[in-house]
């Protein structure tokens, strides 16, 4: 029976008005043009013959769409229409990757799921993602590295863990590293329990099995043992403490009344945008410092007399173009921010890898984005170039 156009609509029209009518006109429409597709395909190979179908699922309005897909003899016929199905899968599959790298979990991703598809992605296809998610974020971790780079920034990010049923702060190691394009990757992010020089140590040495061979500059907190761990591992490589945990340091020393004065006191011996000034311009300020204020405080006095002053004042060997740069850890604690903004989504962690692949996934976002861009001003240093 041939149906004019007219009665085609009408007949539509009365199954799309039936629960899950929709879905059921899909299913009519996409087994139809695949079956279509198979008989066009055999017209061209007489050798070759139908033979039967195979099932096949794909999500349509709120649930899942049963299809019957064409086979033949000789396994040459695919139709196209699956290729388009696969897409759409792969862009589901990065859709979920996406909400989790924003911290959302894997019962979250379920519901949007289910309230956008219905049920064709349950919470444990769902997990199927996240453990494929896990095992990308791992293979990136470990990548290879290159051989030199202009300067490290490392620091640890501490975030609330489950071990053994108890949720404590554990510290995860993360180093970003300035490349000799002058473009910036975070190339270590690594789990131990607390943050130690000997946590640095093992980190160090897993970097050179990666391809890693010279360091321009290292620039960290004041860690304490880290200046050995650094001479240890890369004995060429200058050490820069970052000057903004030496002020806080020092505040800690006077009563609030005194700490604007004080602060101001710190910024003269600092001087980054001034080409004259020197370390031994720079100690010469802090010993001043240290005498002026050790009448009124005299325990800061001691501090800033038996300070190791060399690492903090690293940074004045270096052009002006660059100092404010490197005398500081702000890179690093700018990129912790970022993942904090995303760790705080979920609050305390199950397990260290769940932690470990969010973090991946805001370095790669990073590396996508703003670190892809040169930071041209390192150009004018050549000191922190290769066998300079």
């Amino acid at each position: 029976m041939n149906l004019t156009k007219k009665q085609t609509e009408n007949v539509l029209s009365k199954f799309l008005e039936q629960e899950n009518g929709l879905n059921e006109v899909m299913q009519m429409m996409l087994n139809a043009m695949m079956y279509s597709e198979r008989t066009e395909h055999l017209s061209d190979c007489e050798a070759n013959k139908a033979n039967g179908f195979r099932l096949g699922k794909v999500f349509g309005y709120g649930s899942q769409i049963e299809l019957r897909i064409p086979r033949d003899r000789q396994s040459a016929f695919t139709p196209r229409l699956l290729a388009l199905f696969r897409d759409q899968e792969n862009y589901l599959k990065e859709v979920s990757f996406k909400m989790y790298s924003k911290g959302l979990t894997t019962r979250d991703i379920s519901e949007v799921m289910e309230t956008i598809y219905g049920t064709h992605y349950s919470k444990s296809k769902v997990s199927n993602i996240s453990q494929s998610f896990y095992e990308q974020m791992e293979a990136w971790r470990n990548r290879d590295l290159e051989s030199h780079y202009l300067a490290f920034y490392i620091d640890g990010l501490h975030v609330k863990l489950k071990r053994d049923k108890h949720y404590q702060n554990e510290c995860f190691y993360i180093i970003l590293g300035l490349k000799e394009d002058l473009t910036r990757e975070v190339i270590a992010i690594v789990s131990f329990p607390s943050e130690s020089s000997t946590g640095w140590r093992e980190i160090f040495r897993s970097l050179k099995l990666r391809g890693v061979q010279s360091v321009g500059l290292i620039v960290s907190d004041g860690l304490s043992g880290l200046e050995s761990v650094i001479a240890e591992e890369f004995n060429q490589t200058p050490h820069q403490k970052c000057i903004v945990h030496l002020q806080r340091n020092i505040q800690t020393y006077v009563r609030r009344e005194d700490k604007k004065e004080l602060a101001e006191d710190i910024r003269k011996v600092l001087s980054p945008d001034d080409k004259l000034h020197t370390k031994e311009r720079a100690y010469e300020e802090l010993m001043n410092i240290a005498q002026k204020w050790s009448k009124k405080y005299k325990s800061l006095g001691n501090y800033l007399i038996n300070l190791e002053w060399q690492p903090y004042f690293t940074y004045l060997d270096y052009s002006i173009k660059i100092r404010r740069m490197i005398y500081t850890t702000n890179w690093i604690e700018r990129f912790n921010r970022s993942c904090r903004r995303t760790l705080k989504v979920r609050g305390a962690f199950p397990n260290e890898e769940s932690v470990l692949a969010l973090i991946t996934s805001v370095a790669i976002d990073k590396s996508e984005k703003q670190y892809k861009y040169p930071i041209y001003n390192f150009k004018f240093e050549p000191r922190l170039l290769k066998n300079q």
